[in-house]
């Protein structure tokens, strides 16, 4: 069985992806991600994304004949992670405005770093889940768009 180019592709950019996760890991991104993401919404961006790219490693090995069910899953799955991110953006704001106003007491210094401390924890939520829910997406797509100009028909 000859080997597709769109999976010869698709291999590079997995193997792009995991480098640069071996190197996110190391730098102790993950753990910085996950005490910054209260929700947790990134890590559901990321799981869907893993699977998204290992339906397309499968689907640009193998010339499928459910490859159009299949393709339209992986797009819906790249538009769900830039969705999840926004909803992570907004729960982070509703996390950072929910509580941090409701005992401030402006005349008490340690009170105003309290009420910071917790406005920063829900403003770094907002940030990482889109900035996770975009990124994995870009990527979703970079895959989906190389694996259809390179299909065999």
């Amino acid at each position: 069985m000859k080997i597709s180019r769109s999976f010869l592709l698709w291999w590079v950019q997995t193997v792009a992806i995991c480098f640069a996760s071996f190197f996110i890991y190391t730098f102790e991104w993950f753990d910085a991600l996950y005490n910054s993401d209260q929700t947790k919404i990134s890590f559901l961006i990321i799981t869907i994304f893993i699977i998204a790219s290992v339906t397309v490693g499968y689907l640009s090995y193998r010339n499928s004949k459910n490859f159009n069910k299949l393709s339209n899953y992986v797009w819906f799955s790249s538009e769900t992670m830039v969705t999840l991110g926004l909803i992570g953006t907004v729960a982070g704001f509703l996390l950072m405005l929910s509580s941090a106003f409701d005992n401030l007491d402006v005349k008490n210094v340690e009170n105003v770093q309290e009420v910071i401390t917790d406005m920063s924890l829900g403003m770094s939520t907002a940030l990482c889940t889109t900035l996770v829910g975009l990124v994995c997406s870009v990527l979703t797509k970079i895959q989906m768009v190389i694996l259809e100009n390179n299909q065999d028909v």
